[in-house]
């Protein structure tokens, strides 16, 4: 009588072992016709097994002493010898921002040294203890998850290209986060900060609170674009402006999230009222530039910076940097420790928290992936969606 074929999950396991799934462990059928527990851990499994048979199967596993008296070696390269192919692979498939791809290429070299004498086959959840201590010692819990999610993934990988069995990576137990240590921006601290800061971070933080959106988005909205076709963060003003129950709408004010760029909800377009573009006219100095936040700087760069494309225009850690400087000199956040003192990031949950309040629901506004609201689609089929009209108040 003819086996039992095995389950897809199940085929790779050595000869003569079986797992169990309602008692959760493997077995092995010893020479005898008896079962043992080999225990619940796939790898640990495999491990004993594979040494039972070559020691009481012969026929079954080749004796590695006689792999030894012959002068053959297994072909078994080095797991290293595939990496820079993985890597290749998932840039491709996942498109992933630059940031989170050089991420990807620092770990990809450090795999790559870590397991230059190590066969594919023949990773445990031993090595990726010891990747993990000799690599990242002292890393936080956050970092030490991202890691572990590193070589999950390129394992992953590695077992549809059939490099590997299976995922020692899985096995890993996540650290658990701690929770958020940043302490909120309070009404007060922001006018406090607001203040005391330069004319162009006055604006930065104004656009911030109004629009829901973070430092990227704010340093790149342009006083006019000529329509919303090109996915630029800007204002698209009306010739005459329109009349609404809630008040007068001059345009409106188009702001692409670069952070969800491949999600629905990224193109936000947001009716610019009476706040809106009070704080735009408010901007405008002696100065020309296209950019809405803007200043000169007391030194021409040679080279702009990346987020950069105008030497008037913002680069948006510098907004963070001169917020934090700002909010320090000022003292009202001076009782925190530096670690938990609330950011410029930290002005989007204050105006989420605000329109709430008001009995508005920010979610749309701030391009969160699952928002429900209005869309409206251009003539270029670029998707955008369109938030009600609000202004937050925070007096």
């Amino acid at each position: 009588m003819a086996a039992r074929p095995r389950k897809k999950k199940n085929i790779n396991l050595p000869e003569h072992v079986y797992y169990d799934p309602r008692r959760g462990f493997y077995r092995i059928r010893l020479i005898d016709g008896r079962f043992r527990s080999l225990g619940n851990e796939r790898e640990v499994a495999i491990s004993i097994a594979k040494e039972y048979n070559r020691i009481a199967r012969p026929k079954v596993a080749i004796a590695v002493e006689s792999l030894l008296e012959s002068g053959y070696m297994p072909d078994e390269k080095p797991f290293s010898t595939y990496v820079d192919s993985l890597l290749t692979r998932i840039l491709h498939e996942e498109q992933p921002s630059a940031r989170v791809a050089q991420a990807m290429r620092n770990d990809a070299k450090r795999t790559k040294e870590f397991f230059k004498n190590i066969p594919g086959g023949d990773i445990t959840l031993h090595h990726v203890n010891d990747y993990l201590n000799e690599l990242h010692p002292d890393a936080t819990a956050e970092v030490t998850n991202r890691k572990v999610g590193w070589l999950k993934k390129i394992f992953s990988y590695a077992i549809d290209e059939s490099l590997m069995d299976s995922n020692p990576a899985t096995l890993k137990k996540t650290k658990r986060l701690d929770a958020k240590k940043r302490q909120r921006l309070k009404p007060e601290w922001y006018q406090e900060i607001h203040a005391a800061a330069p004319l162009w971070l006055q604006t930065a933080m104004d656009l911030s609170l109004q629009t829901t959106h973070a430092r990227l988005e704010i340093s790149r909205i342009r006083y006019n674009i000529k329509d919303s076709s090109n996915k630029i963060c800007g204002c698209l003003w009306f010739k005459e402006p329109e009349f609404t129950p809630q008040g007068k709408i001059y345009g409106t004010l188009y702001i692409h999230r670069q952070k969800v760029a491949k999600k629905e909800a990224a193109n936000v377009a947001i009716p610019i009222g009476e706040s809106l573009k009070a704080i735009i006219e408010r901007s405008r100095d002696n100065l020309i530039s296209n950019y809405v936040v803007h200043r000169l700087p007391e030194k021409c760069p040679s080279v702009l910076g990346k987020d950069v494309s105008h030497l008037t225009q913002l680069a948006p850690n510098y907004i963070n940097r001169t917020f934090s400087k700002v909010r320090d000199e000022v003292g009202c956040c001076n009782h925190l420790p530096k670690e938990q003192r609330p950011t410029f990031h930290e002005i989007r949950a204050l105006a989420a928290h605000l329109l709430g309040r008001q009995g508005i629901d920010p979610q749309s506004r701030m391009a969160h992936t699952d928002a429900k609201s209005t869309k409206i689609y251009m003539k270029n089929h670029i998707e955008w969606v369109e938030v009600p009209y609000a202004e937050v108040k925070i007096s």
